[in-house]
Formats: structure tokens, sequence, C-alpha cells
């Protein structure tokens, strides 16, 4: 599955998962969420903001995760201080979310 970034025009791997394991027991983890706009509706994204690196949500009944740091091309260290790494923590971003590959997705859009 993919999902993509309206404002930035990025597409994102999302991967099938299991729900993560937000236990209220002592796990050396703080999680959070953010919310997101995915194809219309509100979406909770989760994530550990100890260990983590990827974000989790929930669409369709199903759990997909979800790297935060992404970009569509390898970027080097220069790249990523100036900016060219979108960070998916932050509120409101407006996503979709098709079904396909990024390798699919980004040679449609040429």
């Amino acid at each position: 599955m993919v999902l993509f970034d309206v404002k930035h025009r990025l597409y994102y791997e999302a991967i099938n998962s299991a729900r993560p394991k937000m236990a209220p027991v002592r796990q050396d983890r703080a999680w959070g969420y953010v919310w997101k706009t995915v194809n219309g509706e509100p979406v909770k994204f989760w994530i550990d903001f100890r260990r983590g690196r990827y974000m989790y949500f929930e669409y369709g009944q199903k759990w997909y995760r979800v790297a935060y740091l992404q970009a569509n091309e390898r970027k080097s260290g220069h790249d990523v201080l100036d900016g060219a790494m979108i960070d998916l923590t932050v509120d409101g971003h407006r996503l979709l979310f098709m079904k396909g590959r990024i390798r699919r997705q980004a040679a449609l859009a040429v």
C-alpha cells in the first residue's frame, strides 16, 4: 500500500502490520499520536517516541506501519539537514491511501 502526501508530493510505503503493543506496563516506551487526514477521514498515527522509527495507523480495520522519515530517492546527510526528508510526526498532513507499490506510482507520476 502507498500513502501519498498531497502537500509535499511524496509517496510513503505502508506495510501491513499487527497492532502495536501499547501496554500500560512499563516497557521503556512512550507512545503518542498525531492526527492526519487519510482519504478525507481523520486517523490517529501512533508513534513510540523513545525508540521507534515507524508510525502505526489503523485504516479499514487493518493496521499498517510507515517509516516517519522518508523521501522518494536516496538522500545524503546534507539533504536531510536541508529539509529534503519529510517528517511525518507533524499533525495535519493530508494523505491519500492507495493500493500499489512506490516504484509503480512514481513511474505513473512521470
